[in-house]
């Protein structure tokens, strides 16, 4: 027989998981659920101002429905565990409850450390990166917070909601500057996990180092620019199943992170410059015969209208010289298992 707990411990699950992880408290552009691991984010496009006409019948300018941007992604983080409680002299509704608890200690000590590693990298590959020669120090991490300041105040980035994950071997370098604000703007608040103050108009998230892929400083986040679902897909009990006296416990859950490209320049990395894979050279001397490079690239992606490389729906994958007469291309190469997201390659290709 086996018995059903997700209904019964999804809503606390997910709390836990939100509650315990360093990022998914800061994440939170809305998404709906649209199937068992798609989700689609809405956004409304808006238009051009253009100058009042003092006669005709078009006087506001050309008419356009308001519409929306539907975008639709799917979450490839398909994750499961399984454990065993014995039975001995427990009852059926000991088991269960012993159940429960394990299913919430299991997704805080093993899902949102995984999670969590996931998303900061992922974050990390599709948001600006800058590329710095040298690990920051005491002496320069404070100006180097206030670049991504100045970034997000150029971007019109919204300032309530801006946070900055800091590997926790750094955080000794910001506490002890004389910039620091420190905790006296934040104390006696219930602080989500890993905050620890705030300096230049960014929430400190303290986030241990093991998460923090090699030559990735920080990263600095608009917290409506991320979004992180998380599912519980399936979580029961099978009660004396062959071989064993007692319950099997299985559950199964989907996540993943998504920054949303129409605000992915509130979202700013610190790396260092050895760890980003080359930006893609443009080769088009032959007009109708472009090759893009980056070496060691396990991707490059392309699009041939404007748009961003790394979200749009008409990106390509490069694999051979192709024509582009006349068009705008931006291109950017990806290798996120060794190196982090390269910068965007830009042409204008000319007409033959």
């Amino acid at each position: 027989m086996a018995i059903n707990l997700t209904t019964r411990y999804s809503p606390e699950i997910e709390f836990a998981f939100s509650q315990d992880s360093y990022i998914k408290s800061h994440s939170k552009a809305k998404v709906d659920f649209t199937g068992a691991k798609t989700v689609r984010v809405y956004m409304l496009k808006t238009t051009p101002l253009v100058d009042y006409q003092k006669n005709g019948s078009s006087r506001y300018g050309k008419l356009e429905d308001v519409q929306d941007t539907v975008l639709e992604y799917t979450m490839t983080q398909d994750k499961s565990f399984t454990g065993v409680v014995d039975k001995g002299d427990e009852s059926a509704q000991s088991i269960t409850n012993k159940a429960g608890q394990w299913l919430r200690q299991q997704i805080r000590e093993q899902v949102v450390p995984m999670a969590d590693k996931y998303a900061l990298n992922k974050i990390l590959n599709f948001g600006h990166i800058v590329a710095a020669a040298a690990k920051p120090t005491a002496e320069n991490i404070i100006t180097e917070i206030f670049k991504a300041r100045t970034w997000f105040n150029n971007h019109r980035v919204p300032r309530e909601g801006r946070f900055i994950y800091i590997p926790a071997s750094m955080t000794p370098d910001i506490m002890l500057s004389k910039e620091w604000c420190g905790l006296d703007n934040l104390a006696g608040k219930q602080l989500p996990t890993g905050v620890i103050g705030s300096v230049a108009g960014f929430t400190i998230v303290e986030i241990p180092d093991y998460m923090f892929t090699d030559g990735h400083f920080f990263t600095a986040v608009h917290e409506q620019a991320v979004a992180f679902p998380y599912k519980i897909n399936a979580a029961k009990i099978h009660t004396d199943p062959v071989g064993i006296n007692g319950a099997v416990i299985e559950g199964r859950q989907f996540y993943d992170v998504f920054v949303l490209g129409s605000k992915a320049d509130a979202v700013y990395s610190l790396v260092l410059e050895s760890a980003q894979q080359a930006k893609p050279s443009i080769t088009d001397d032959t007009i109708t015969a472009v090759t893009l490079e980056s070496s060691g690239a396990k991707a490059i992606y392309y699009t041939l209208d404007g748009s961003d490389p790394r979200y749009s729906m008409t990106r390509q994958i490069y694999t051979a010289p192709f024509d582009a007469t006349s068009k705008l291309l931006k291109a950017v190469a990806m290798d996120t298992e060794n190196k982090f997201t390269s910068d965007i390659a830009e042409k204008q290709i000319a007409t033959e």
